[in-house]
């Protein structure tokens, strides 16, 4: 099963706390309502051919993932620049076994990480992640990755740590909407390059399958993970993304 996305939401959350069907007061940080991106228009349409890979082959893997990165880097440099806005690329590391520590702490059962202080992802290419390499989750899970990235850089994730809460089911609405946010913006890529890939709907539709199964209280339902996939990969747009206005009943 690919579970590895799962890591994703201990990267992205802020803390993963227990959550209830209280309603969270409107988020009014412009960062997060008014963000820049939202306005620079959809990622540009560009090729991104993906690379050959072999079943539990890490070597043809990072050669596939950096083919990926390649493409993100250049996609929302461009993204950046039109809203003007700061851009760095983020360093990747892959790793056949999980390090002892990454970004400051001991390493958990997280299978990738993005570490926001260094800019730094790290993917653990373990055999679980390779066993079936020919869909879409590797593309994906490395998008998603970048797409904390993109978050970072523009501001989003100090935003997001300076909200005021004044329970715990409002800190676990403002996490489920900062993950959300993050499969957005990662559907959006996909959707900027679909065109290239080669693939079906089918490809698309197997991804949401596996999406649902990585919805629980932290990251959202399944109704939410699909709607928020949807929109990007509908719109190609950052500006289709701002689950911050959004009202608690798309986020949940």
């Amino acid at each position: 099963m690919k579970q590895s996305m799962i890591a994703l939401a201990a990267a992205t959350a802020v803390a993963l706390v227990p959550t209830t069907s209280a309603a969270a007061r409107p988020v009014k940080d412009k960062t997060l309502t008014q963000n820049a991106l939202y306005k620079a228009g959809a990622l540009p349409t560009t090729a991104c051919p993906e690379k050959p890979i072999k079943k539990l082959d890490p070597k043809s893997a990072s050669s596939y993932l950096n083919g990926v990165l390649a493409c993100l880097n250049r996609t929302w440099a461009r993204e950046f620049k039109a809203a003007g806005l700061k851009w760095s690329t983020p360093k990747v590391v892959y790793a056949t076994k999980a390090p002892a520590r990454f970004c400051g702490a001991k390493w958990k059962d997280w299978g990738t990480y993005y570490c926001k202080a260094s800019h730094t992802i790290e993917i653990v290419l373990a055999k679980d992640l390779l066993e079936e390499p020919d869909d879409l989750f590797l593309f994906f899970l490395m998008t998603s990755l970048y797409g904390e990235h993109v978050q970072n850089l523009g501001g989003i994730s100090r935003a997001v740590n300076k909200l005021p809460y004044g329970s715990k089911a409002e800190f676990g609405e403002q996490n489920r909407r900062y993950y959300l946010q993050n499969i957005c913006l990662a559907s959006a890529f996909v959707a900027s390059v679909w065109k290239s890939l080669r693939r079906g709907r089918e490809d698309w539709d197997d991804l949401l399958f596996y999406m649902r199964d990585w919805a629980d209280k932290n990251t959202g339902s399944r109704k939410s993970l699909t709607y928020w996939a949807g929109q990007g990969f509908a719109t190609g747009d950052p500006g289709a993304c701002n689950t911050w206005t959004a009202p608690s009943a798309k986020v949940a």
